[in-house]
């Protein structure tokens, strides 16, 4: 579950980056487990200022205070308190790339945003300044200091596009220098109607990096694809990465199998040392009973009525007549299939937005690491609660025999509570 700066600053970005390229899978298989107790207390003082402040108990207790302000006007239609937000929202679950799924999505502009935090008692500080000069270009600035001489300042010049994404990046770490692209191949538009093949589409992207102090490059490359099922609608995603410096190799298959849940494998390979890894990953979530939503009904599919002899009404021939109603009907058809699988696509994405979910299970196992994570993220009586542990095997021997015993231990176990009015 993201914290509620982080759903600031998510519900004012685009994701259509090289960064959340591999979000689905990322999402199912790598998701953040607490580590100890925290509490987490946001409020909205202003139309424009967001505060928090959160307390953390591991071992020691530890807290910071966050401040956020931002022009942007509208926020109210997108920010909600703990009390009425949708916990799709701030779960970082299964991504939809396809075009359909922006239904009810409401774009807010807005001109500049100012992040702050101090951590106590160490006093560390972080920042962020997101600057924006065209609907399109935006320039961040992002920073870290502490007392121990760590102060670290990224900059950001970043371009959007439709179809296009670009990204320049300095930082003072070695001088580090980077450049990130990602281009969406998307089909053309079928003259006759949007069809299930233009809600598939490949995205190509890449990121060369240069650390100047030490003349180290490195650089890496991601194939997506995304499409959706042609007879229930639901959306599947691929993605081939490769870095060809450290020879390593991942792909990953993500897949909506149901509204109430997903899977995602995961098969890592290096090309050097020919280690090998496979992870799987898989998230259900629960449905509210109480509460139905009564709108969810599905809509039904628009018949395009083609008229016989539609391409030639003139014909004397009886033959030539026979011939153009069987091109009539094949026709006929293929325009009802088009409208059906399109009619199928976004009647699925409808209802999975219109569901009131309660609350989402995680569990994500590697055959290398040979562990088990497990997450629990849900609402109560307008809290938001995250519960998870890590479970990783371990060898011990029996005193009394010298046969190893396979114990699994947590070597993770925390839980997060979050209030936002």
């Amino acid at each position: 579950m993201i914290e509620y700066m982080n759903y600031v600053i998510k519900s004012l970005q685009s994701n259509n980056d090289y960064e959340h390229l591999t979000l689905s899978s990322r999402s199912l298989l790598n998701f953040k487990i607490p580590n100890a107790f925290k509490f987490q207390l946001s409020n909205k003082s202003t139309p424009y200022t967001y505060n928090t402040i959160d307390i953390s108990t591991n071992k020691v207790i530890n807290g910071s205070i966050t401040y956020l302000y931002t022009d942007a006007k509208g926020l109210d239609k997108l920010i909600k308190d703990s009390h009425n937000i949708n916990i799709q929202s701030i779960v970082e679950t299964y991504n939809h790339h396809c075009k359909t799924l922006n239904i009810n999505k409401q774009n807010v502009d807005f001109k500049s945003l100012y992040y702050g935090r101090m951590y106590y008692p160490n006093s560390h500080l972080e920042g962020m300044i997101i600057k924006k000069f065209t609907t399109n270009t935006q320039v961040v600035l992002k920073w870290v200091s502490s007392f121990n001489s760590c102060n670290i300042i990224t900059g950001y010049f970043q371009k959007y596009g439709k179809r296009n994404f670009q990204e320049l990046i300095v930082s003072s770490n070695d001088f580090l220098c980077g450049y990130r692209f990602l281009h969406n191949f998307i089909e053309q538009p079928s003259k006759l109607n949007n069809s299930l093949y233009n809600n598939s589409y490949i995205s190509l992207g890449g990121e060369f990096w240069l650390a100047i102090s030490t003349l180290s490059p490195t650089c890496a490359t991601t194939l997506r694809y995304c499409t959706h099922s042609a007879t229930t609608g639901r959306p599947l995603t691929l993605t081939l990465s490769f870095n060809p410096l450290f020879g390593h190799l991942s792909s990953t298959y993500s897949a909506k199998t149901s509204s109430n849940s997903a899977f995602c494998v995961q098969y890592d390979f290096n090309l050097y040392s020919i280690d090998s890894n496979l992870s799987l990953g898989c998230e259900l979530w629960k449905q509210n009973e109480l509460i139905q939503n009564v709108s969810q009904e599905k809509s039904k599919k628009q018949e395009i009525q083609v008229p016989p002899n539609f391409y030639n009404n003139n014909s004397n021939d009886a033959k030539q007549k026979r011939i153009l109603n069987d091109l009539n009907t094949t026709f006929e058809s293929s325009l009802k299939k088009i409208d059906k699988e399109r009619a199928v696509i976004e009647n699925f994405e409808t209802d999975l937005y219109n569901k009131d979910f309660t609350s989402v299970w995680k569990f994500s196992t590697s055959l290398r690491d040979k562990n088990l994570c497990i997450l629990w993220d849900g609402k109560f009586k307008g809290f938001l609660l995250s519960a998870g542990t890590e479970l990783i095997r371990i060898n011990t021997n029996n005193e009394n025999n010298s046969q190893s015993l396979v114990k699994f231990y947590p070597a993770k176990l925390g839980l997060q509570l979050q209030f936002s009015t």
